[in-house]
């Protein structure tokens, strides 16, 4: 079997690949560059000494993670592992989302974060609100939303992957 033998939509295994890259490096890369949740406010925390909100640390990790996800699959090592460890670190990433604007209340566990909740809104109304506010943050959904699926593509299709 050929990469264009199988595929999704038209995309051969080759294509998939590649659109697999660019979305993992978008959302890495929205993720490390975010101005207040990214590396340059980790900066600006570890310069202080002290961590005021976990999300830089968290966002720039995954960022790593994403990128090396990336090299790990073009150098053909563990493809099948990233693959499942790339869908399980979106996941993380949409049900965190969703978490932190709920049931975490923004981060009112953390020591230096004040809570602040939502009244009366219910789950979907909350995340439907943060994300029509925060075009960033709409976008980085719709990517991470994307990669999974694209990622469940090459788990079944690659044959690097064994799938």
């Amino acid at each position: 079997m050929t990469d264009r033998d199988a595929g999704v939509a038209g995309l051969g295994v080759r294509e998939l690949r590649y659109l697999g890259a660019i979305l993992a490096a978008a959302v890495a890369a929205i993720h490390l560059l975010h101005p207040r949740l990214g590396a340059p406010r980790l900066m600006m925390h570890l310069q202080i000494g002290t961590l005021f909100d976990p999300r830089p640390l968290a966002f720039a990790l995954s960022a790593f993670l994403m990128v090396f996800g990336v090299l790990l699959v073009y150098h053909g090592v563990w493809v099948r592992q990233v693959y499942l460890l790339g869908i399980a670190l979106l996941v993380v990433h949409l049900v965190g989302y969703v978490a932190w604007h709920t049931v975490l209340d923004h981060g009112g566990f953390w020591p230096h974060i004040h809570a602040h909740g939502h009244g009366d809104a219910g789950v979907v109304e909350t995340v439907w609100v943060h994300l029509v506010e925060d075009t960033v943050a709409m976008v980085s959904k719709l990517l991470e939303v994307a990669l999974i699926v694209v990622l469940a593509g090459l788990y079944r299709l690659d044959p690097v992957a064994g799938g």
